[in-house]
């Protein structure tokens, strides 16, 4: 499927979301709202300790929501930490590549304390589903830019150097959030294959 056939069923779902919700109706004529009564559309809402998930055909194969708030070392049992790294300019901010067998999550982490030997400990803030993404993708976790201006919180999963899928550590919220693609280009010597 060509990224054209993509974008064009992506406008035409979201044109048929609002459509069903009430929130998009055609007129013949077109009008203007003055900028004072025009009112904004909320699509979504911040929901405490929900993990994001890749939007998906399928429900999540697992409930995340229980590594909302750990803190670790010791990292829990039956997990492996794939990647770990450091968001830049965010303040003791990072992400982790973790692996449950086949089940993959990227984890927004914020360091909490040292130790004495000046090792952190972290707490997890929010969990990225990433099992439901396509084949073939390649997680690019730093490097991205928005418009040509370096973003250290996009990160994105790209085919053969296109960005398909986007996200945002938002460390403000301490969430993850879905972007859309435009105007993201990322390049990164720490992308990692997502198989």
């Amino acid at each position: 499927m060509n990224t054209q056939l993509k974008k064009l069923m992506l406008v035409t779902i979201t044109i048929l979301l609002l459509a069903a919700c009430g929130l998009f109706e055609p007129t013949s004529v077109p009008t203007e709202v003055p900028a004072s009564t025009a009112k904004p559309v909320v699509i979504s809402e911040i929901i405490e300790n929900t993990p994001t998930t890749v939007p998906s055909d399928e429900s999540a194969p697992e409930n995340f929501s229980q590594y909302i708030g750990l803190s670790y070392p010791p990292f829990p049992a039956g997990l492996s930490q794939d990647f770990s790294m450091l968001i830049q300019n965010k303040d003791g901010y990072g992400l982790s590549l973790v692996s449950d067998g086949a089940i993959k999550m990227l984890w927004l982490n914020k360091i909490t304390q040292y130790d004495t030997d000046g090792n952190p400990y972290w707490e997890v803030k929010d969990v990225l589903e990433l099992s439901n993404v396509e084949a073939g993708l390649t997680l690019i976790p730093d490097g991205c830019l928005l418009n040509g201006v370096p973003e250290s919180e996009i990160f994105a999963a790209a085919r053969n150097g296109v960005v398909v899928l986007a996200w945002r550590a938002n460390t403000s919220l301490d969430r993850f959030e879905v972007m859309a693609t435009d105007g993201i280009r990322c390049n990164s010597d720490k992308a990692m294959s997502l198989e």
